[in-house]
């Protein structure tokens, strides 16, 4: 299995996301989908820019979450994500396996603020709904391990793997899961 490391950069923590456009908030709606064709995928990557394959084989183990804006179905940013059971003396957490911005969002013009951040809270907040009390592991891009020790105050286990612990992930549910819906929740 690829391991992928995560390279999302950490842009601002905003309530919700912050529309770089008007200077607002809109609140935001996340679903977990079923899965991403390999056709879409394709569209994804050539038409729109995105960096990753999202219909990988890689991936089928994963659950994929979509993160829009409130009434909108375009997509702000893509988390796959994996439960790892308690086993022995482990306890059990959320493994985030592949975290993507909207390519229109990365960088100084891009569209909506805090698309990175907001991902970490979906997996933080399905960590805290299993029982595993927020613990969150993904492996980061060399170069952005600081970054996330700062940003998402994460801690760094070994090499580059990385966690967030209780703490860390409820600072992440407190700011954007107010406002933030599980479209699933609400029906």
């Amino acid at each position: 299995m690829k391991r992928y490391e995560i390279s999302i950069y950490i842009d601002e923590i905003t309530q919700c996301l912050l529309d770089s456009k008007t200077d607002r908030y809109v609140d935001t709606e996340y679903e977990k989908i079923n899965s991403i064709s390999t056709k879409t995928a394709e569209n994804m990557k050539n038409f729109e820019k995105w960096k990753f394959d999202w219909s990988a084989p890689d991936l089928s183990d994963c659950d994929i979450y979509a993160l829009y804006v409130k009434g909108s179905k375009m997509t702000q940013g893509l988390l796959a994500c994996r439960e790892i059971k308690p086993r022995g003396n482990t306890e059990g957490y959320i493994e985030i396996v592949l975290a993507e911005s909207n390519p229109k969002n990365v960088g100084s013009s891009g569209r909506y603020k805090g698309v990175g951040a907001h991902l970490f809270a979906i997996a933080s907040k399905l960590s805290m709904d299993l029982g595993y009390e927020g613990y969150v592991q993904f492996v980061s891009k060399t170069g952005l391990v600081e970054h996330y020790q700062e940003t998402l105050h994460a801690d760094l286990l070994f090499d580059r793997v990385m966690m967030l612990a209780p703490k860390a992930s409820q600072y992440l549910i407190d700011a954007y899961n107010e406002k933030a819906r599980d479209k699933n929740e609400s029906q």
